[in-house]
């Protein structure tokens, strides 16, 4: 099955920079009709995987914030990521490939904007490389420049 036409959004008229801040745009996974936890699940640790490997991935869990006892509903995976899997002794480092590591920064920083100058320091790149890798026509897993509304 084919992909569906890419439409032009404001993310597209933006001529990205060194200093332009980019972000998972989780939007995006829904407007291409692709399910966004089955690649989350990529990125969970050994450990997670194996927990998750039965339950439903979209139903949220409790949370409790334990400064003020408040219990809130995140979404389990990212959760489970951000908390857990991404603290990891060379997660970043040990993803597949150059986007694979940035998405991974994204998930492990509760999805924080960077530039490209912030995410060569974490991926042990040249910013330059990964501003071509992220403005190109391509949206790759979701990540685009953070736009202001």
């Amino acid at each position: 099955m084919g992909m569906p036409p890419s439409y032009p959004t404001v993310a597209h008229l933006i001529k990205p920079t060194l200093d332009t801040p980019f972000h998972i745009d989780y939007a995006w996974w829904d407007e291409q009709q692709m399910d966004l936890n089955v690649k989350l699940r990529s990125h969970l640790c050994a450990e997670h995987r194996a927990l998750y490997a039965n339950l439903d991935q979209q139903e949220p869990i409790d949370w409790i914030e334990w400064s003020t006892g408040k219990v809130h509903q995140v979404e389990g995976l990212r959760h489970i990521i951000t908390t857990h899997c991404s603290k990891q002794p060379h997660y970043v480092k040990d993803a597949p490939t150059l986007i694979e590591a940035i998405f991974r920064v994204f998930l492990s920083n509760d999805n924080h904007p960077l530039t490209p100058r912030e995410l060569s320091v974490l991926v042990d790149r040249s910013p330059e490389q990964i501003l071509r890798l992220l403005s190109g026509r391509q949206v790759r897993n979701g990540i685009r420049p953070v736009v202001e509304s």
